[in-house]
């Protein structure tokens, strides 16, 4: 009995040291779309890279730049660096070009499904403090096609070819260098 006495006490001790830690970090961020099974969280998806420019300097021009794609921004925290579209849905295009250029969603006969069905598509950019000054940027996006022809299908999963966060990460790099 007292060695199962040890293990939990020293299993409580690092609950204990491990929660400070956890109650510090920005809440997560789900998401649930239809073709997936289970929730997203948008924290583990995208890649990560430095900007080099202050968190509220990027933020502002994140969110100038999600507003001229005509993006309707439904999440908003400069503190905790939340800025993006957790309901964004698009038909077909996405600041005037197909959203095939960003996302595959397979095809079917009437070409890409990203062009022709309705597409739920969660965009949540995410910025934490760098070092001296710079910012580090995290661009998640995931996304689901259903078919709107009033036929009962099934949403397919789709996939972000990259193209959408390259052109955000130059946009919003653009921005800011306007912003100085």
């Amino acid at each position: 009995m007292l060695p199962f006495a040890r293990l939990v006490i020293a299993g409580l001790a690092t609950c204990a040291v491990a929660t400070p830690a956890m109650s510090q970090s920005r809440s997560r961020m789900r998401i649930a779309l239809p073709a997936f099974g289970a929730q997203i969280v948008m924290d583990t998806i995208g890649e990560v890279q430095d900007v080099a420019a202050p968190p509220m300097k990027v933020f502002r021009a994140a969110s100038m730049v999600l507003t001229n794609l005509r993006i309707a921004i439904d999440v908003s925290d400069s503190t905790a660096g939340l800025v993006g579209a957790a309901k964004l849905t698009r038909s077909r295009n996405l600041g005037g070009r197909a959203l095939s250029r960003y996302l595959e969603c397979g095809s079917n006969m009437t070409g890409p499904r990203a062009d022709s069905h309705r597409v739920q598509m969660p965009l949540l950019l995410m910025l934490d403090p760098g070092t001296e000054g710079t910012t580090r940027l995290r661009i998640a996006l995931v996304a689901s096609a259903q078919d709107n022809s009033g036929t009962s299908t099934q949403a397919v999963v789709c996939a972000t070819t990259g193209v959408l966060e390259g052109e955000l990460r130059k946009a919003i790099k653009d921005q800011i260098a306007e912003l100085r």
